[in-house]
């Protein structure tokens, strides 16, 4: 049968079979990590996911300036020289930075999992939504990983955990470009809200 023998109202239950289409349940996520775009579902970000989201592009953006003076104090310590004051500084500066971005992210993944993100444009192609998420997902991942490497790198002394911290450094930037390059081409092009999604928060409900 294609319709439930006993049908219950879906505001009650959240779902319902009709025809061939399964109505989506409230809160429901799908495989691609998205939450259900019904009544009750998430529909944009709230005030905390934005503050975050600016919050660690300003502190990312940062480190990529101060990432010459931490350089130049990582090659004078493991070449046994003695540093200036100025380089210190920045690369102290750099390591609270680091490890603000990683504690915000580990806040924006927690909100994430707890209230929800909101679903793409409906009409979004398969594939769209694959790239999406998998630029998303490396974003997070490697926002966590440099700032561990780093700390290995400088507090231990590892060269490895260094030479990971590079590569991780340029495996972002590469996300980075892809990640703004399609919020462009969702606005100009597709027209869709991604974009202002991060301008305006979600209207409490």
């Amino acid at each position: 049968m294609l319709a439930t023998k006993s049908v219950c109202r879906e505001e009650r239950c959240g779902t319902e079979t009709v025809g061939r289409r399964r109505a989506v349940p409230p809160n429901h996520v799908d495989k691609w990590g998205y939450m259900g775009s019904d009544k009750k579902g998430v529909q944009g970000y709230s005030k905390a996911q934005i503050g975050l989201h600016w919050a660690v592009v300003v502190l990312v953006a940062f480190q990529y300036v101060a990432h010459d003076g931490i350089e130049r104090a990582w090659r004078g310590f493991t070449g046994g020289e003695a540093q200036p004051t100025e380089p210190l500084q920045t690369a102290y500066l750099h390591i609270a930075a680091g490890v603000l971005v990683f504690l915000l992210v580990l806040a924006r993944i927690y909100l994430r999992f707890t209230r929800g993100a909101p679903p793409p444009p409906a009409d979004e192609p398969k594939l769209l939504k694959i790239v999406a998420e998998a630029v998303h997902g490396s974003i997070y991942i490697l926002l966590l990983l440099l700032p561990l490497s780093g700390s290995a790198a400088w507090f231990f002394a590892i060269e490895a955990a260094a030479d990971a911290h590079e590569f991780f450094k340029t495996l972002l930037l590469a996300a980075i470009v892809l990640h703004v390059g399609g919020a462009l081409f969702q606005h100009f092009l597709r027209r869709s809200d991604v974009l202002m999604r991060m301008f305006r928060a979600e209207s409490a409900k």
